[in-house]
């Protein structure tokens, strides 16, 4: 039984894919959920560049990124630790993906191919925040 309730929310999410938000009920625990726009960034093929040129890219980027933040268009963003492809994720809170790719398209690292990227529907329970 404990099995089957805790697949209840994952069937529901696929059935319920094109809807942006909807309720789960487990037990007696209702979850309000929300679709957000998952990004994950990969090492893009664009060419090497000096490092003062890096250094003027990644402020660009940076500041890209804050103005979203404050518009409230991402709610979580960073690289990630480790040297590897996966450089880093974000998390946007758009209707649609057409919407977070126009926004990833205008990103000073994508646009000289430094940083490429994928996106995926997420559902998380509304008002859930990282401390």
């Amino acid at each position: 039984m404990r099995n089957t309730l805790l697949l209840l929310p994952i069937l529901a999410a696929n059935t319920l894919f094109a809807q942006r938000t909807f309720d789960v009920t487990i037990a007696d625990r209702t979850c309000h959920m929300k679709r957000y726009g998952f990004v994950m960034y990969t090492r893009g093929d664009g060419p090497a560049m000096d490092s003062l040129a890096a250094e003027r890219l990644q402020q660009e980027h940076l500041d890209h990124q804050a103005e979203q933040t404050r518009c409230g268009l991402i709610m979580t963003a960073g690289p990630f630790a480790d040297n590897s492809d996966w450089r880093g994720l974000l998390l946007y809170d758009r209707d649609t993906q057409e919407e977070v790719e126009g926004w990833l398209r205008q990103d000073p690292f994508v646009k000289t191919g430094r940083l490429a990227y994928t996106i995926h529907p997420r559902y998380g329970a509304i008002g859930t925040t990282l401390k």
